[in-house]
């Protein structure tokens, strides 16, 4: 894929990828990953997204506060329907992609088969995708269409290989 909107005369900043994280809460409700998002996502380019979706009335609203002091958007989606957080996640990324002419990674964490469609869709967009789940909770056709694929549980270990790489 060719990269138009780079130039010689750009700084590094301008010339870094950016990085939109989103996360279905409902499907990986595991507080703990935040930081490690962050850094894990450093490593790809800028984040400049952090998205999470789930029925937050029905959650521990300390889960909240403490994404939020990690400035990470807090989506509220009732749950009128079933996969409601799904849709409102895939939408949004959709959107974002659409919008966005810059070299974009989008790290989808999750594991649901509905992802399947947003990967391509991303594709078709020119954009890169990450997908990260749960051990068991991961749809194998995912892996095969996602640019990359990690398990939650590999998180840490995935972060200190790129700190060693760097």
């Amino acid at each position: 894929m060719t990269d138009n909107h780079r130039t010689s005369n750009q700084s590094t900043d301008q010339q870094q990828a950016l990085v939109s994280i989103y996360w279905d809460y409902q499907n990986i409700p595991t507080i703990t990953i935040a930081k490690d998002l962050l850094l894990f996502g450093s490593g790809f380019g800028y984040v400049v997204n952090r998205k999470v979706y789930d029925n937050w009335k029905q959650r521990n609203q300390a889960a909240q506060v403490t994404l939020r002091s990690q400035n990470f958007e807090c989506f509220h989606v009732s749950q009128n329907i079933k996969n409601a957080v799904d849709f409102h996640l895939s939408a949004d990324c959709f959107s974002e992609a659409s919008n966005s002419p810059y070299r974009h990674t989008f790290i989808i964490v999750s594991g649901d088969g509905y992802g399947e469609v947003l990967i391509d869709k991303l594709h078709d967009k020119g954009k890169k995708v990450i997908i990260l789940a749960r051990k068991g909770n991961d749809n194998h056709n995912l892996k095969k269409l996602a640019d990359q694929f990690y398990l939650i549980d590999e998180l840490p270990k995935s972060i200190e290989t790129y700190k060693l790489a760097a």
